[in-house]
């Protein structure tokens, strides 16, 4: 398996655990507006269960795959559309492109968010796995660019 591809598993591990947490979207969400979805990304790195992927203001991602030892590194390019954020990414060494997407609304004072495209061609549940806790995930500044430059990252 291709290490882009076991990063990806280890999203899909990571994205069961979530909708086990999972929830309907409440009545009368409404769908965050383009910059707060911006916002959410530009200038921090997700930090997730198998990888940190740094979303730099330009539009470019860098992330480095593997917990607790790195495994790899990847890039490419995030962009947001109405209330929907996609990154595109390439690990090193493979011509394929993986896309995933989120989507954001908000419900009173909560945001929910849905995993809408996934990497591999699976279906979202539509009605189900909506969460809270993306948010949590995104911590202000680079912290991937030293790990992945010390590994090869271009």
């Amino acid at each position: 398996m291709h290490i882009l591809s076991t990063y990806i598993a280890g999203i899909i591990l990571g994205a069961t655990t979530v909708a086990a947490m999972a929830d309907k979207l409440p009545k009368g969400a409404t769908p965050l507006p383009s910059d707060e979805v911006r916002a959410i990304y530009s200038g921090k790195t997700g930090v997730y269960s198998v990888s940190d992927v740094y979303y730099d203001p330009n539009g470019t991602t860098k992330g480095v795959f593997g917990k607790p030892k790195a495994k790899s590194t990847f890039q490419g390019t995030w962009a947001v559309k109405g209330n929907e954020h996609c990154m595109y990414n390439k690990s090193k060494g493979d011509p394929k492109t993986y896309t995933d997407c989120n989507a954001f609304w908000r419900a009173g004072n909560k945001i929910y968010s849905l995993w809408t495209v996934h990497y591999d061609g699976s279906k979202p549940d539509k009605v189900n796995e909506y969460w809270t806790g993306a948010l949590k995930q995104h911590k202000k500044g680079d912290l991937v660019s030293k790990k992945y430059a010390a590994m090869g990252g271009e």
